[in-house]
């Protein structure tokens, strides 16, 4: 089993993730800059549940 330390440090990594694909989805344009967008939604949405998952 993790410890809530190893969830914390997996969001932590999925956060940065997401503002990599914030960074790439604002020089994109089109299709590629919503694909980027998506990226970083789902990279946030599994750091919140990592987060919540330490918090137990």
């Amino acid at each position: 089993m993790a410890r809530k330390t190893d969830w914390n440090a997996a969001a932590a990594r999925l956060e940065e993730e997401a503002a990599k694909y914030d960074r790439q989805a604002a020089r994109s344009t089109g299709v590629w800059r919503e694909i980027a967008e998506d990226q970083a939604d789902d990279h946030r949405a599994w750091a919140a549940h990592y987060r919540a998952k330490a918090k137990r």
